[in-house]
């Protein structure tokens, strides 16, 4: 997706992901809820790193039978916060993030994981991953951060190129709460009057001049199947 928009949209979002130190790249990039906010003491946040981390590998691969000969991959996989307890469980473990400083402090995080890495990429593909090479693929607080509908789809194909036959792919995501009856007549009428149809509140896209913030895209299971059918 070599195009302007695009490029323009990766040096902004490059920007806002590539913190000024490690400590806010962990604590207020990775992990930004209300607990982490709270308390800048870093044993009080270390117990809530490894405490979330636990709950998120655990929803990550609930019913997914990892192999110990697996190779699996995370999209925006930051610093490897996930990646290191994975890669305990199965043979190889790669995280793509589009963050120079986040690939960068992998390096020091993952030192002691010797079956884990992390490449840049370009915020749309999953870089010298072979066709049909991967078992599972898996995102976690990044998909909700996308703000532009094409990358969307982009990681979308490129998840379907590198997955086997029988291979797994799980996408943590906001999900697009019910819509009001009112609000799906409006939302027939709207394009026919040249508007967008209604969003969210969680629903934040990127256009050119606009400074990336936390919020992204946000979708109802439906339009996610219908993504994924694509």
């Amino acid at each position: 997706m070599e195009t302007s928009t695009h490029r323009k949209w990766l040096q902004a979002t490059r920007k806002f992901w590539n913190a000024d130190s490690e400590f806010q790249a962990k604590y207020r990039r990775i992990c930004a809820s209300e607990d982490f906010c709270a308390t800048t003491d870093e044993t009080e946040l270390d117990q809530l790193w490894q405490r979330d981390t636990r709950l998120a590998v655990q929803g990550i691969l609930k019913d997914i039978p990892v192999r110990s000969d697996w190779t699996c991959v995370e999209i925006g996989c930051g610093i490897g916060r996930l990646l290191k307890p994975i890669a305990r469980q199965c043979r190889r473990a790669i995280g793509v993030d589009i963050s120079e400083r986040m690939v960068e402090w992998s390096a020091h995080y993952l030192a002691d994981t010797q079956n884990a890495e992390v490449r840049l990429n370009d915020g749309v593909s999953l870089p010298s991953i072979a066709d049909a090479s991967v078992d599972l693929v898996y995102s976690y607080l990044a998909f909700q951060h996308i703000t532009r509908i094409e990358v969307i789809d982009a990681y979308l194909t490129e998840i379907a190129r590198v997955l086997k036959d029988g291979g797994y792919c799980r996408i943590q995501n906001w999900r697009e709460p019910p819509r009001p009856t009112i609000q799906a007549i409006k939302d027939v009428v709207r394009p026919l009057l040249g508007r967008e149809k209604y969003h969210s509140p969680r629903w934040w896209a990127w256009s050119e001049g606009r400074d990336v913030e936390f919020g992204g895209l946000t979708f109802h299971p439906n339009e996610w199947k219908t993504r994924l059918a694509a």
